[in-house]
């Protein structure tokens, strides 16, 4: 706690705790390839309470944060996997419309839903993908073309991650996967999707700034967004998340997926109880 109220005196100090914070993160997200936005939001609405930030829109400053983190990791992501062959085209245009309507609208409904009740839709979201880790729960693979599934397919799938404030791949990779995409194809199409949600979510956010309906933040926010933490976790997850894709290649991920479903599960009850 003195530690980090003694960073938090300064900005540079600030950066330096949210360089470390990106450290931590960077590995299950390179482990797992879970784009952050589940281990972000709670670690940033703990360390946002410790800082003494204003209750009434601390949630929301974290999903935020972390969905405006997410935007050069999803570019990375996304360019990495077009330059292997692994984005099929034609499952992003299809998705796209919906994903970006989806987006826009979980971001507007986000900023406006008391930070409580926030908390707990994110809380119960994260113990449900927990669990679904822990059961390794594979999607059955049912196609159909239908554009109106496609549609609503990515409507959900955006309004949802832009709500909770992650990349989407946790819910756009089992959909591909369903629709009889190839799992790397649908990995990489799923991390190119993943640039419309953070980007279109993240302006959400920070529209407040201009609209003067946030409510009191903290210095170095943008709307909803918060500065210096979007900046040092960048920083710290662009180090980290080789560590974890070496890790992925090097330990027994079977039991390190168990480990982390734990993790994500304790978070959520966290998020549910707090």
């Amino acid at each position: 706690m003195h530690l980090i109220d003694a960073l938090a005196a300064t900005p540079a100090g600030l950066a330096v705790l949210f360089v470390v914070l990106g450290l931590i993160t960077g590995i299950p997200a390179g482990l797992f390839g879970i784009g952050g936005g589940l281990v972000l939001v709670p670690v940033f609405v703990a360390v946002f309470t410790v800082l003494g930030f204003p209750e009434a829109g601390l949630v929301q400053l974290a999903v935020g944060s972390s969905l405006g983190a997410i935007i050069p990791t999803a570019l990375l992501s996304a360019r990495a996997h077009h330059r292997r062959g692994g984005v099929d085209g034609e499952a992003v245009r299809r998705l796209l419309p919906g994903i970006i309507g989806g987006a826009l609208l979980g971001a507007g409904l986000a900023t406006q839903l008391d930070s409580d009740h926030l908390g707990r839709i994110f809380g119960a979201f994260e113990v449900a993908i927990g669990l679904w880790m822990l059961l390794n729960v594979q999607p059955p693979r049912k196609p159909v073309p239908r554009r109106g599934v496609w549609l609503g397919g990515g409507g959900i799938i955006g309004a949802v991650s832009a709500l909770i404030g992650i990349g989407g791949g946790t819910l756009t990779t089992p959909f591909l996967v369903s629709q009889g995409l190839e799992l790397r194809r649908a990995i990489g199409s799923a991390a190119a999707l993943g640039v419309p949600i953070s980007i279109g979510a993240t302006l959400v956010f920070a529209l407040p700034q201009w609209t003067a309906t946030t409510p009191a933040t903290p210095e170095w926010s943008l709307g909803y967004l918060y500065l210096p933490a979007i900046a040092g976790v960048v920083a710290g997850t662009a180090i980290s998340v080789r560590a974890g894709v070496w890790l992925a290649h090097h330990l027994p991920v079977a039991v390190l997926r168990r480990g982390f479903a734990g993790v994500l599960i304790l978070a959520g009850l966290l998020m549910l109880l707090r």
